[in-house]
């Protein structure tokens, strides 16, 4: 970031030389055309390598980017090549149009291209990208309706007096150079923070560039243009330098790896300077066309068309960042719900977890009439398919043993996994729990088929009933809130559980082998 100020601030300094050395009354003639032509050759060339420089730092779409504006600044170099050789060799006065305008304008090409290409890996939605397009859209028409008020309108209120083609390519300078200019202005707003000071060093040489042309195409067109000018040649002069500063000042990649884990810091600060960029430009030119249609009654038609059209794209821009808004809050709400969603599932078999569960047992709680009953069950034989066939077949055994479970209960019953091979089955009519229990013992009797590997597992289930309402001679519930009443439906069934698990070994001889 310091070294490419530092490479602004010797390209600024050069640049008033230059001037200074254009402006000497000792000057004259031949000399000044040989400074100016070979000054501005030196300037373009070396942008052109400060491109290429950048181009090999950067790796991906930014080095196509850069390696096009590198490729139109060696174009506006070779068409300066051009140009210096017929006035300084041949010693002629340099046609319009030539061969020389051929490379002037294949820099606004090659480099807007360039710029296009940054500004095409910043956003992936339709909406967004044509808001985007709408905000390049207010920025140049802005531009160019001070462009045509201040210069293009004087400029070209003759018409082609002098042919079809050489109007269009004398309006193609300005124009092009206002378009690049803009897209430069988003590519600094979007820009990362890491490039963003080597963005806003080239944007200001393109504004100097684009300056120079508009002031070269309204002196030429009152036959004042001289070789000695120091806005229009100044202007390319000291364009140029910067594109080549802010080229050579890009980080390595090493520096921009070690920028990007800085990056967040300066979002909230890019997001302002792009939402505010084009009313900038839209106001000055609403204030200059305002003040151009009272003070002159001649070209009120042209002025209105540019207001009209400044205001319908400006709506346009305002439509569609509100479908964006909307498709924005879209899609938080539907991230809202998915992270709810995870929060309260199992990841494996999409059954409710454990918090889940006990949110819905304690809402059953506090709204029974009748009865809730809470299944605890636990796998039996489980551990030995994960060491036999490994984990991957657990992960299978255990989303087929969530099918089988749900298959055992009502749509309003909730099945859910508490973690490893445990689950638990919440019903809010726990009339029917010795039928479901059933259902479960059956659905286990069947083989587990994981890949074509048939297992047998069995399940212990647990079961614990809470009644709110009891008959005459059974021991009522104490009295506990909806947390203690669920708490205690949860141990008396995972007690069950685990005396139904112990009584099967026992059945089995287990205990008796283990003493």
């Amino acid at each position: 970031m310091v070294r490419t100020w530092r490479l602004a601030a010797a390209a600024t300094a050069a640049a008033v030389a230059y001037a200074v050395v254009l402006g000497r009354p000792q000057l004259v003639g031949g000399a000044v055309t040989a400074v100016s032509d070979l000054g501005q050759l030196l300037a373009a060339s070396l942008g052109a390598l400060g491109g290429a420089l950048a181009a090999r730092r950067a790796h991906g779409q930014r080095r196509r980017a850069w390696a096009l504006i590198a490729l139109g600044t060696g174009c506006w170099a070779l068409g300066q090549a051009i140009w210096t050789y017929d006035e300084l060799l041949l010693g002629q006065e340099v046609p319009f149009p030539s061969l020389a305008d051929a490379g002037f304008l294949l820099f606004p090409l090659a480099a807007g291209a360039g710029v296009v290409l940054w500004l095409g890996t910043q956003r992936g939605q339709l909406v967004a990208r044509g808001r985007d397009l709408m905000d390049g859209a207010i920025i140049a028409g802005s531009l160019l309706s001070l462009s045509w008020v201040t210069i293009l309108g004087p400029t070209f209120s003759d018409g082609p007096g002098n042919g079809w083609l050489p109007f269009l390519l004398s309006l193609a300078y300005p124009v092009g150079d206002v378009v690049m200019a803009s897209l430069a202005l988003m590519a600094l707003a979007r820009g990362r923070r890491d490039e963003r000071t080597a963005l806003m060093v080239m944007t200001i040489g393109l504004v100097f560039v684009s300056v120079a042309d508009s002031t070269f195409l309204y002196l030429d067109s009152i036959s004042s243009f001289s070789s000695s000018d120091a806005l229009a040649n100044g202007g390319w002069f000291l364009g140029f330098l910067l594109i080549g500063a802010g080229g050579a000042g890009t980080p390595v990649r090493a520096a921009a790896r070690r920028a990007k884990r800085r990056r967040r810091r300066g979002q909230s600060e890019q997001a302002l300077v792009w939402m505010a960029l084009p009313y900038l430009p839209l106001t000055i030119a609403v204030t200059v066309l305002g003040t151009e249609l009272m003070r002159s009654s001649t070209n009120q038609r042209s002025v209105l068309l540019l207001v009209a059209a400044l205001v319908a794209m400006m709506l346009l821009r305002q439509f569609l960042t509100v479908r964006d808004n909307q498709r924005l809050v879209t899609a938080l709400a539907d991230a809202r719900d998915e992270l709810h969603h995870q929060a309260m599932h199992d990841a494996l078999t999409g059954l409710p977890n454990r918090v889940l569960f006990a949110a819905r047992l304690d809402r059953a709680l506090s709204r029974a009439r009748r009865d809730v009953a809470v299944l605890y069950c636990d796998l039996d034989g489980f551990k030995p398919v994960n060491d036999e066939h490994g984990h991957g077949a657990g992960d299978v055994l255990l989303r087929v043993v969530a099918e089988r479970l749900g298959g055992c209960v009502r749509s309003c019953d909730t099945v859910a996994r508490l973690g490893g091979d445990e689950f638990a089955l919440l019903l809010e009519d726990g009339g029917h729990a010795e039928r479901v229990v059933a259902r479960i013992e059956g659905a286990f009797g069947e083989p587990f088929d994981i890949g074509g590997i048939l297992v047998e597992v069995a399940v212990s289930v647990g079961v614990a009933h809470h009644r709110l309402l009891v008959a005459q001679g059974d021991e009522p519930t104490p009295a506990l809130g909806h947390a203690e009443l669920a708490d205690d439906l949860m141990r008396r069934a995972d007690a069950a559980m685990y005396a139904q698990k112990t009584a099967r070994r026992a059945e089995r001889g287990e205990l008796s082998q283990a003493g």
